[in-house]
């Protein structure tokens, strides 16, 4: 616990025996490497190749996949420890409990970075591989304009389609745009090369990203640092983001966290 609001722990539990994961982190977040520390414990009796195998996998589609604010250092780690106490279960049955604990916990600290009021889930479809899905996500995750209309409830289509734009055509992508799809929360936001907005859309879209605030922004009490009103988060809704690229059969999700006067201001008052 540095800048974290509250403590991050998960468990699973199959076979008559758990796996538990705690998790520091809450700014400098972009595994690879980022200030995030995981413990993960299990009483389970696996073999430490299997361990190992297993871990990246659970790696790949959790802490790998967040960001809060693109920042790294060189603090990272996941751990995986066995204390083979407990014959172990069937091998697909850990890794799926294991990768479930990885994604709660990666979730959790995304939910916890300094200064968030909001999660974004970004689920990329029709990518032609995994690399251009998640460099698609992490450019929106990542976009500090995205990131402060979200902040701001603001249904901002055009900070959206440039934040995929600048990365695809930074690295000249192959990419139709005119084959793109965008929705959040359920609607449709560009279609077939046109923006699909109207004030009524809008409205709805506003309403989907208020659901999903943690909490509103208040004045500092003391003049110089923000002090978010939660020791825990009330609810684990995220702002949902479907971008359908139209050029492949790859699905992957990324989540990501909006930018918020909390965040500058702890940043700029921190002193090393």
């Amino acid at each position: 616990m540095t800048t974290d609001l509250y403590p991050k722990v998960r468990r699973a539990e199959l076979s008559g025996g758990s796996i538990v994961g705690i998790a520091k982190g809450a700014g400098m977040i972009e595994p690879n490497l980022a200030t995030m520390l995981v413990f993960l414990l299990t009483d389970f009796q696996v073999a430490r190749e299997e361990l190992r195998a297993a871990l990246d996998e659970a790696v790949a589609a959790s802490f790998n996949a967040i960001t809060v604010d693109s920042d790294t250092s060189t603090s990272d780690m996941v751990a995986l420890l066995s204390s083979s106490a407990r014959p172990s279960p069937p091998r697909d049955r850990f890794r799926e409990a294991l990768t479930q604990v990885c994604r709660d916990l990666a979730e959790d600290i995304v939910r916890n970075g300094e200064g968030v009021h909001h999660v974004i889930r970004i689920q990329v479809t029709g990518a032609p591989d995994r690399d251009t899905a998640r460099g698609v996500g992490k450019a929106i995750a990542n976009s500090p304009l995205f990131q402060c209309a979200v902040n701001g409830n603001d249904p901002n289509v055009g900070r959206l389609l440039c934040a995929v734009g600048k990365h695809v055509g930074a690295l000249g992508l192959p990419l139709d745009a005119t084959r793109f799809r965008f929705r959040m929360g359920g609607e449709v936001l560009l279609e077939d090369g046109v923006m699909r907005l109207d004030p009524a859309r809008e409205e709805r879209l506003a309403r989907h990203l208020r659901s999903a605030e943690l909490y509103a922004s208040r004045p500092p009490e003391d003049g110089l640092t923000f002090k978010p009103p939660i020791a825990h988060p009330p609810h684990e809704r995220a702002v949902e983001l479907a971008i359908d690229l139209g050029a492949g059969t790859t699905v992957t999700e990324v989540l990501g966290a909006d930018r918020s006067h909390e965040y500058i201001t702890e940043n700029a008052d921190y002193r090393s």
